[in-house]
C-alpha cells in the first residue's frame, strides 16, 4: 500500500524535470560575475577602483547614470583606458549581464551627486534636452533656450538613446528607453524589452535589444 502511495509522487517529480528540461532556464536572467571572476582579472592586471553598494551612483550599460539598488555590490576595475563593472549576486537580468564595460572618456560626462541632477544633455534638431535622475526613475526634460524653463516629456526607468529614424516608425525623431511595469497590488515587472517614444513621450514601438534596432534604425 506505502508503494502505491510513492508512485503518483514520483510521476510528478519526473514530470517536472521533463518540463525543466524542455523548456530550459528563464533566459531574462543569466549568471552573475563571482569572485573567481574578480581574481582573474586582478591576476590579468586590472585594478580595483571601488566597490558600489547599496544608494550609490552607477552606469548601466548604456552609460546611463542610475542609483544602485541591489543589496549585492558592483566592483568597479580599470585597465589603461578601459573600464569595467563586475555585477555581484543569485543571478542578474540579461539587460545588465555579468559586467559592463566602457572606456574612461565614456562615464565621466556627468555626476549625479543627489536625486533631481542632470546626468545628460543632449541637442537633437535644434532643440535642448536634458536627462534628470529621481529616486526611482529618470526624467527626460525639453530645455527653453530663453527661459531656461523645463518640460517634461517622459519618465522612464533607465533613458536609452535617441534615434534620428527607424524603418516602419513614421515619427521622427525618436528616444529608446527602458520601462518598469507595476502591479495593481504592488511590485513590479522588470523591463523585458526597449520601448520607443516619440518627442512628445507618445510610445510608438518596442524593440528586443539595441542590436536588433542598429539594423532598422539611425541613431545619433
Amino acid at each position: 500500500m506505502k508503494k502505491w502511495f510513492l508512485y503518483p509522487i514520483s510521476i510528478l517529480f519526473i514530470f517536472l524535470i521533463t518540463i525543466t528540461l524542455v523548456i530550459g532556464e528563464d533566459k531574462e536572467w543569466v549568471d552573475c560575475s563571482n569572485e573567481d571572476d574578480l581574481y582573474r582579472y586582478i591576476n590579468e592586471d586590472w585594478k580595483v577602483d571601488k566597490v558600489v553598494k547599496n544608494g550609490d551612483v552607477v552606469l548601466n550599460k548604456n552609460g546611463i547614470k542610475y542609483f544602485h539598488k541591489n543589496e549585492y555590490p558592483q566592483i568597479w576595475l580599470s585597465k589603461g583606458n578601459k573600464v569595467k563593472a563586475l555585477n555581484f549576486g543569485w543571478r542578474c537580468y540579461f539587460l545588465e549581464g555579468p559586467e559592463l564595460n566602457f572606456t574612461r572618456a565614456s562615464y565621466q560626462s556627468y555626476d549625479a551627486e543627489k536625486y533631481g541632477d542632470i546626468i545628460g544633455k543632449y541637442e537633437i534638431e535644434n532643440e535642448k534636452y536634458i536627462i534628470t535622475q529621481e529616486v526611482t526613475y529618470q526624467e527626460l526634460w525639453r530645455v527653453d533656450p530663453k527661459t531656461n524653463s523645463r518640460t517634461s516629456i517622459k519618465r522612464v526607468f533607465s533613458f536609452g538613446k535617441f534615434a534620428k529614424e527607424c524603418a516602419m516608425i513614421k515619427e521622427q525623431p525618436i528616444f529608446f528607453a527602458s520601462v518598469k511595469e507595476y502591479f495593481f497590488g504592488g511590485g513590479w515587472a522588470e523591463p523585458i524589452r526597449l520601448t520607443i517614444f516619440d518627442l512628445k513621450g507618445n510610445k510608438v514601438g518596442i524593440a528586443p535589444s539595441y542590436e536588433y534596432a542598429d539594423e532598422l534604425c539611425k541613431f545619433y
